[in-house]
């Protein structure tokens, strides 16, 4: 089992990249394999038409990518909340990244607000990003507010804060449990027809 992690905040240093450690360090508490995306540490050119395979730059920078995609089951996407918006970091991910990388897989969303934000990034996620490459968000969500108060190692320090730590770890069992599920859904083959790749409009 090999979970993907991608962090959509298009800083270096963030309380994204926090939050992806944290989710990390709690999927390997579980021993799950994970690998993680950090975009604004290695941030991805935005999307056009010219980048192909016939592009050494852009395949020196996606193939690596691309191959940790595929072999991830399942996937936690953090994004902070910029003026009531997911991060347009993010979104171009989900240009680059499509069916044939996401496809029929589960999500865990995870949006991240220095206030008591938050929700509107997630229901962006969920409106916007799945129609083409049918990834499958789970119920669950996180969503951490005042996440400079989250998190920050040792003993929790707030109800806040031991709250949001067992809901992660609850969201990510279910993650692992659909991650699970759904592996014999790709494989039974019903979902591969070239006619039907894209989502209805």
């Amino acid at each position: 089992m090999k979970i993907g992690i991608i962090v959509g905040s298009q800083q270096k240093e963030s309380q994204s990249s926090k939050v992806g450690e944290f989710l990390n360090s709690k999927l390997k508490e579980m021993s799950v394999d994970t690998w993680t995306l950090d975009l604004g540490k290695n941030p991805l050119p935005i999307y056009d038409s010219t980048q192909t395979g016939d592009d050494k730059v852009w395949t020196g920078l996606w193939k690596p990518i691309d191959e940790n995609l595929k072999s991830s089951e399942g996937f936690v996407f953090i994004t902070p909340e910029y003026g009531g918006m997911a991060s347009p970091a993010i979104k171009n991910f989900f240009l680059h990244a499509g069916l044939v990388q996401l496809g029929h897989k589960p999500g865990l969303l995870a949006s991240v607000s220095s206030g008591r934000g938050g929700a509107f990034p997630i229901n962006e996620m969920r409106a916007s990003s799945y129609k083409n490459t049918k990834i499958c968000y789970i119920p669950e969500h996180l969503i951490f507010r005042d996440v400079e108060h989250l998190i920050n190692g040792g003993e929790p320090v707030s109800p806040e804060d031991s709250f949001i730590r067992e809901r992660s770890v609850f969201a990510l069992k279910i993650l692992v449990a659909y991650a699970n599920s759904l592996s014999e859904i790709r494989e039974s083959g019903v979902v591969q027809d070239p006619r039907f790749k894209n989502g209805m409009s």
